[in-house]
Protein backbone atom coordinates (compact mmCIF):
# COMPACT_ATOMS: atom_id res chain seq x y z
CA UNK A 1 0.00 0.00 0.00
CA UNK A 2 2.87 2.34 0.86
CA UNK A 3 5.32 3.14 -1.94
CA UNK A 4 7.13 6.17 -3.51
CA UNK A 5 4.19 6.97 -5.40
CA UNK A 6 1.92 7.70 -2.91
CA UNK A 7 1.53 10.23 -0.33
CA UNK A 8 -0.07 9.04 2.79
CA UNK A 9 -1.68 10.35 5.89
CA UNK A 10 -2.78 8.96 8.90
CA UNK A 11 -5.71 9.82 11.30
CA UNK A 12 -5.90 9.11 14.88
CA UNK A 13 -8.80 9.45 17.03
CA UNK A 14 -8.54 10.34 20.69
CA UNK A 15 -11.16 9.58 23.83
CA UNK A 16 -11.07 11.06 26.69
CA UNK A 17 -12.25 8.09 29.03
CA UNK A 18 -14.03 10.38 31.40
CA UNK A 19 -16.07 12.87 28.99
CA UNK A 20 -15.97 10.96 26.20
CA UNK A 21 -14.35 14.10 24.40
CA UNK A 22 -13.43 12.98 21.24
CA UNK A 23 -10.05 14.71 19.56
CA UNK A 24 -8.72 13.95 16.06
CA UNK A 25 -5.09 14.31 14.80
CA UNK A 26 -4.03 14.13 11.26
CA UNK A 27 -0.01 12.70 10.71
CA UNK A 28 2.46 12.16 7.69
CA UNK A 29 3.21 8.78 7.12
CA UNK A 30 7.28 8.73 6.50
CA UNK A 31 9.38 6.44 5.53
CA UNK A 32 12.33 5.13 7.74
CA UNK A 33 14.33 4.00 4.63
CA UNK A 34 18.05 5.25 5.07
CA UNK A 35 18.33 5.15 8.44
CA UNK A 36 19.11 2.62 11.09
CA UNK A 37 15.15 0.60 10.76
CA UNK A 38 16.25 -1.77 7.87
CA UNK A 39 13.09 -3.07 5.20
CA UNK A 40 10.51 -0.94 3.81
CA UNK A 41 9.20 0.61 7.54
CA UNK A 42 7.53 3.45 7.87
CA UNK A 43 6.36 6.04 11.07
CA UNK A 44 4.18 8.99 11.64
CA UNK A 45 4.95 12.23 11.49
CA UNK A 46 4.39 15.00 14.57
CA UNK A 47 0.22 15.42 14.66
CA UNK A 48 -1.84 18.27 13.43
CA UNK A 49 -4.94 18.75 15.65
CA UNK A 50 -8.28 19.27 14.27
CA UNK A 51 -10.80 22.13 14.74
CA UNK A 52 -14.65 21.62 14.00
CA UNK A 53 -14.60 22.31 9.99
CA UNK A 54 -12.01 19.64 9.58
CA UNK A 55 -14.15 17.15 11.50
CA UNK A 56 -16.84 18.05 9.55
CA UNK A 57 -14.85 17.72 6.33
CA UNK A 58 -14.31 14.13 7.58
CA UNK A 59 -17.53 13.17 8.47
CA UNK A 60 -19.00 13.86 5.29
CA UNK A 61 -15.94 12.42 3.34
CA UNK A 62 -16.85 9.05 5.92
CA UNK A 63 -20.46 9.21 5.24
CA UNK A 64 -19.86 9.14 1.99
CA UNK A 65 -21.20 13.06 1.81
CA UNK A 66 -18.60 15.01 0.21
CA UNK A 67 -19.52 17.34 -2.79
CA UNK A 68 -17.59 19.09 -4.83
CA UNK A 69 -17.37 22.93 -3.16
CA UNK A 70 -17.90 25.64 -6.43
CA UNK A 71 -16.40 28.93 -6.14
CA UNK A 72 -18.92 32.24 -5.41
CA UNK A 73 -18.81 35.28 -4.73
CA UNK A 74 -17.90 36.44 -0.81
CA UNK A 75 -21.03 38.62 0.36
CA UNK A 76 -19.48 42.28 1.12
CA UNK A 77 -22.09 42.05 5.08
CA UNK A 78 -20.09 38.94 6.16
CA UNK A 79 -17.48 39.56 8.97
CA UNK A 80 -16.46 35.94 9.41
CA UNK A 81 -17.79 32.57 8.41
CA UNK A 82 -17.54 28.89 9.51
CA UNK A 83 -19.48 25.99 9.64
CA UNK A 84 -21.21 26.95 12.98
CA UNK A 85 -21.36 30.44 12.42
CA UNK A 86 -21.61 33.30 10.46
CA UNK A 87 -21.09 37.16 11.54
CA UNK A 88 -22.19 39.81 9.00
CA UNK A 89 -22.07 43.31 9.86
CA UNK A 90 -25.27 46.01 9.72
CA UNK A 91 -24.58 49.71 8.93
CA UNK A 92 -26.27 52.62 10.75
CA UNK A 93 -29.76 53.99 8.97
CA UNK A 94 -33.41 54.62 10.03
CA UNK A 95 -35.24 52.00 10.93
CA UNK A 96 -38.70 51.65 12.88
CA UNK A 97 -38.76 49.96 16.23
CA UNK A 98 -41.44 48.69 17.83
CA UNK A 99 -41.73 48.50 21.40
CA UNK A 100 -44.72 46.94 22.62
CA UNK A 101 -46.26 47.55 26.38
CA UNK A 102 -49.46 46.53 28.34
CA UNK A 103 -50.40 45.34 24.82
CA UNK A 104 -50.17 48.44 23.12
CA UNK A 105 -47.28 48.79 20.31
CA UNK A 106 -45.52 52.03 20.30
CA UNK A 107 -43.58 52.59 17.10
CA UNK A 108 -40.80 54.81 16.35
CA UNK A 109 -38.70 55.74 13.08
CA UNK A 110 -35.18 56.01 14.25
CA UNK A 111 -31.51 55.88 13.07
CA UNK A 112 -30.00 52.97 14.96
CA UNK A 113 -26.11 52.70 15.41
CA UNK A 114 -24.43 50.46 13.33
CA UNK A 115 -24.48 46.84 14.19
CA UNK A 116 -23.28 43.05 13.81
CA UNK A 117 -25.40 40.37 13.80
CA UNK A 118 -24.67 36.65 14.56
CA UNK A 119 -26.09 33.44 13.50
CA UNK A 120 -24.44 30.74 15.83
CA UNK A 121 -25.47 26.78 16.48
CA UNK A 122 -29.13 28.48 16.25
CA UNK A 123 -28.93 31.03 18.04
CA UNK A 124 -29.05 34.77 17.35
CA UNK A 125 -26.66 37.78 18.59
CA UNK A 126 -26.59 41.40 18.47
CA UNK A 127 -24.16 44.07 19.11
CA UNK A 128 -23.65 47.97 18.30
CA UNK A 129 -20.67 50.07 17.41
CA UNK A 130 -19.78 53.78 16.85
CA UNK A 131 -18.44 55.30 14.50
CA UNK A 132 -19.43 56.07 10.89
CA UNK A 133 -21.35 53.33 8.85
CA UNK A 134 -18.29 51.35 7.55
CA UNK A 135 -17.14 47.95 8.30
CA UNK A 136 -15.76 47.25 11.76
CA UNK A 137 -12.24 46.76 12.27
CA UNK A 138 -11.19 43.69 14.40
CA UNK A 139 -10.02 46.28 17.32
CA UNK A 140 -13.61 47.79 17.33
CA UNK A 141 -15.43 48.16 20.59
CA UNK A 142 -18.90 46.50 20.82
CA UNK A 143 -21.72 47.99 22.81
CA UNK A 144 -25.18 46.49 23.67
CA UNK A 145 -28.09 46.60 20.96
CA UNK A 146 -30.55 49.25 21.74
CA UNK A 147 -32.94 46.62 21.75
CA UNK A 148 -35.09 45.31 24.99
CA UNK A 149 -35.24 41.70 23.44
CA UNK A 150 -32.40 40.73 24.45
CA UNK A 151 -31.73 37.25 27.32
CA UNK A 152 -28.40 38.32 27.45
CA UNK A 153 -25.76 41.10 26.21
CA UNK A 154 -25.55 39.67 23.42
CA UNK A 155 -27.92 36.84 22.40
CA UNK A 156 -31.38 38.15 21.00
CA UNK A 157 -34.42 36.52 21.85
CA UNK A 158 -36.27 35.11 19.53
CA UNK A 159 -39.25 34.01 21.32
CA UNK A 160 -42.09 32.51 18.73
CA UNK A 161 -39.95 33.81 16.09
CA UNK A 162 -38.83 30.70 13.05
CA UNK A 163 -36.19 32.03 10.90
CA UNK A 164 -33.84 30.02 9.24
CA UNK A 165 -30.19 28.53 11.07
CA UNK A 166 -28.06 27.14 8.24
CA UNK A 167 -25.63 28.72 8.06
CA UNK A 168 -25.53 30.57 4.85
CA UNK A 169 -25.47 34.53 3.27
CA UNK A 170 -29.25 33.76 1.53
CA UNK A 171 -30.59 34.45 5.45
CA UNK A 172 -28.87 37.22 6.22
CA UNK A 173 -31.82 39.28 4.94
CA UNK A 174 -34.23 37.90 6.97
CA UNK A 175 -31.76 37.30 10.36
CA UNK A 176 -31.97 41.58 9.92
CA UNK A 177 -35.19 41.49 9.56
CA UNK A 178 -35.95 39.24 12.68
CA UNK A 179 -33.30 41.44 15.11
CA UNK A 180 -35.00 45.16 13.84
CA UNK A 181 -38.43 44.64 12.84
CA UNK A 182 -40.00 42.14 16.04
CA UNK A 183 -41.82 43.67 18.29
CA UNK A 184 -39.87 44.13 21.42
CA UNK A 185 -41.65 42.71 24.11
CA UNK A 186 -39.86 42.74 27.46
CA UNK A 187 -37.20 44.55 29.15
CA UNK A 188 -34.75 41.50 29.30
CA UNK A 189 -31.06 43.72 29.99
CA UNK A 190 -31.25 47.58 30.14
CA UNK A 191 -31.02 49.06 26.28
CA UNK A 192 -29.70 52.15 27.48
CA UNK A 193 -27.84 53.83 30.25
CA UNK A 194 -30.33 54.64 32.75
CA UNK A 195 -32.81 52.79 31.02
CA UNK A 196 -34.67 50.32 33.67
CA UNK A 197 -38.00 50.19 32.32
CA UNK A 198 -40.08 50.05 29.38
CA UNK A 199 -41.48 53.30 30.11
CA UNK A 200 -38.37 54.81 30.45
CA UNK A 201 -36.64 53.36 26.85
CA UNK A 202 -40.46 54.29 25.38
CA UNK A 203 -40.20 58.06 26.38
CA UNK A 204 -36.06 58.13 24.99
CA UNK A 205 -37.51 56.21 21.90
CA UNK A 206 -39.74 59.27 21.28
CA UNK A 207 -37.41 62.15 21.95
CA UNK A 208 -35.81 60.65 19.05
CA UNK A 209 -38.75 59.64 16.94
CA UNK A 210 -38.31 61.17 12.66
CA UNK A 211 -35.25 62.76 14.00
CA UNK A 212 -32.65 60.36 11.93
CA UNK A 213 -30.49 61.22 14.92
CA UNK A 214 -29.72 58.53 17.87
CA UNK A 215 -28.14 59.10 21.67
CA UNK A 216 -25.25 56.96 20.96
CA UNK A 217 -23.49 58.60 23.89
CA UNK A 218 -25.85 56.50 25.85
CA UNK A 219 -25.00 52.84 24.26
CA UNK A 220 -23.72 50.58 26.85
CA UNK A 221 -20.31 49.48 26.92
CA UNK A 222 -19.91 45.80 26.43
CA UNK A 223 -16.32 45.95 27.09
CA UNK A 224 -15.25 43.58 24.47
CA UNK A 225 -13.96 44.04 20.52
CA UNK A 226 -15.33 42.35 17.67
CA UNK A 227 -11.85 39.90 17.31
CA UNK A 228 -12.95 38.88 20.86
CA UNK A 229 -16.37 37.96 20.05
CA UNK A 230 -14.93 36.03 17.59
CA UNK A 231 -12.62 34.19 20.12
CA UNK A 232 -16.20 33.06 22.00
CA UNK A 233 -17.76 32.10 18.97
CA UNK A 234 -15.03 29.88 17.97
CA UNK A 235 -15.08 28.50 21.43
CA UNK A 236 -18.63 27.02 21.23
CA UNK A 237 -17.70 25.38 17.93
Amino acid sequence: MFNSNIESRAILLHREKSSNAIEVTSHDVISLEGNHHSGNSYTLGAGQLFGPEQKTELSNLLAGEETKESLSLIDSRVIAQTSYAIIWWMPAQVRTITQRKSHKKHQFTIKTPNAIGAMCRGDLYVAAYKGKAARPEADTPLFRAPLSNLTSDLQFCMGNIRIPKDISTKHIETWTDAIWSSTNTHLGRSPLQGINNADDFIAILSDYHNTKRFPNKRLVALNTTVAELLGQFEQRG
